[in-house]
């Protein structure tokens, strides 16, 4: 497979202004899956007391470290964007193929596929584009005096990992520090803003694109590395810093009792070396107790994220690695599961996000449950790609109407009958209640999702095609995309190779 090549702003800008009024796409994301807001209800939420217009985003991963795709994660209805995770080692070799999505989730690619300084512009060139569309009303809002105040307010979301050494580097401090303070970045892209939007060449874009960090504690990252990173990110950075938690924190009894006795999945094989190299969840525990202080020290908060992938083994050899990373639906069960162990012990003194499995019929079940952001990946490689997005927010205008809630804390009140008198008596209380409903909910079993799709008799190779489009919807980076043209006539001959020479062939 090719290396991805980033898009220049002029011709992402072009396809930006033509696509639509040529295809009603852009992207080739229809315009009528554009999100353009929901009657009645204000799904505004605060992510470290920074606005964001909802709680969906991608989660970092394929979906958003080109400029295009996160420009189409806004379209979707996202507002707080997990970036793509960046480290020092950016000039990975992934094997290929790296995602299979065939029913439930897998991967072996874990970190960005762009060199750090083409990571930083896709990040700018997508901010200025989103800037520019939003003043355009490219989402078509026939109505924008009834959105909510806050319905277009964006979080950028910096995930780094993956140790000490690699983030105090002088590339990647760099990339946090222009992350921070973009403004040469976005004057030097001015220059590429093509005449079709000239007036924005002296536009006031935002250049403070990030003030929170998620840090990836996957992949070997060492335990007793991993405060001296959030005290780096906090002290030295000023961001706002949460740390992705790992699946194994459940422990291995619960764990693969859920996975295995619970939900089917008896075919998969959890790697052994991640319940050793993982902090185990008292670890964690203790680790945000110790950095709280230094969190309220800096002016920033600390915070947890439930949760990276799974390891396991690749007993199924459809990817070319010993290890996968297993997402989707079991993982949504284990991330939930290991949620509620979290609140029961430290309740909602900390904030949470969540990544496993979330789709358009759980994501309004993850918001009752006070988590901000609520972000997807596994669900976007499916057909519709990042048109299914607006069904989220559908599904959770749906449940806070169905309730009497025109905003996200009223819907976390009245989402579960109880007695709850406050907002955080009734995150405990959902989430007691979801955590429950969810483990058992045969959706999630490997019954309900072992059935693969159909399939042809044969291997395609790259560029051959069946012309199913498929593919053009899903593709995480856009790099599969159609363009209209005029019809056209044209002559032909054909030719034959004959002992070494190129001849007409006479016979047609």
């Amino acid at each position: 497979m090719p290396d991805l090549v980033p898009i220049p702003l002029t011709t992402l800008l072009k396809r930006a202004y033509h696509e639509p009024r040529m295809q009603e796409t852009l992207f080739d994301l229809p315009v009528k899956e554009f999100y353009r807001g929901s009657a009645g209800v204000d799904t505004g939420v605060r992510f470290h007391g920074l606005p964001a217009g909802t709680p969906l985003g991608p989660a970092a991963g394929p979906h958003d470290q080109m400029a295009q795709n996160i420009v189409l994660a806004w379209l979707g209805g996202s507002r707080i964007i997990e970036l793509k995770t960046v480290q020092v080692l950016d000039e990975l070799a992934i094997n290929r193929p790296c995602i299979d999505a065939t029913n439930i989730g897998f991967n072996i690619e874990w970190s960005q596929e762009l060199k750090l300084k083409q990571s930083l512009h896709e990040y700018v060139k997508a901010a200025m584009m989103i800037e520019i569309l939003r003043e355009e009303n490219a989402l078509g809002v026939t109505d924008q005096q009834a959105l909510p105040a806050g319905f277009h307010d964006v979080v950028y979301d910096m995930s780094v990992g993956y140790d000490l050494k690699g983030i105090q580097t002088a590339a990647v401090t760099t990339f946090i520090q222009h992350v921070r303070d973009a403004s040469a970045e976005v004057d030097e892209l001015r220059s590429e803003i093509p005449s079709e939007y000239a007036k924005y060449r002296d536009h006031p874009f935002r250049t403070d694109l990030v003030k929170t960090a998620t840090l990836s504690t996957f992949h070997g990252c060492p335990k007793d590395e991993i405060e001296r990173i959030c005290r780096y990110l906090m002290e030295e950075m000023g961001l706002h810093t949460i740390i992705k938690l790992n699946p194994v924190q459940l422990g291995k009894e619960k764990l693969e009792h859920l996975l295995y006795d619970r939900l089917g999945y008896t075919h998969l094989e959890v790697n052994e070396k991640a319940y050793a190299t993982g902090l185990s969840l008292q670890e964690a525990l203790d680790l945000v107790d110790r950095l709280e202080p230094v969190a309220k020290r800096s002016g920033v908060n600390i915070g947890v994220k439930f949760s990276n992938t799974l390891e396991v083994r690749n007993t199924l050899g459809r990817l070319p690695d010993e290890v996968m990373y297993l997402s989707g639906q079991p993982l949504h069960v284990i991330a939930t599961a290991l949620l509620g162990e979290w609140r029961a012990a430290v309740g909602t003194r900390f904030p949470v996000s969540f990544a496993a499995g979330i789709d358009r019929r759980n994501f309004s079940q993850a918001v009752a449950m006070g988590l901000v952001p609520v972000t997807v990946c596994t669900d976007l490689l499916r057909p519709r790609g990042y048109g299914r997005l607006s069904g989220y927010l559908e599904e959770l205008a749906i449940a806070m109407r169905k309730v009497g809630a025109t905003t996200v804390d009223e819907y976390i009140l009245k989402a579960r009958p109880g007695e709850a008198a406050t907002l955080e008596q009734a995150v405990l209380c959902n989430t007691s209640a979801i955590v429950e409903e969810t483990v058992d909910d045969p959706r999630y079993a490997w019954a309900q999702n072992r059935k693969e799709p159909n399939k042809i008799d044969s291997h395609l190779y790259f560029f051959d095609c069946i012309a199913c489009d498929k593919c053009l919807p899903v593709c995480p980076n856009d790099a599969n995309f159609v363009i209209d043209v005029e019809p056209t006539r044209f002559q032909y001959r054909d030719y034959r190779l004959t002992r070494g020479a190129l001849l007409p062939d006479e016979s047609h």
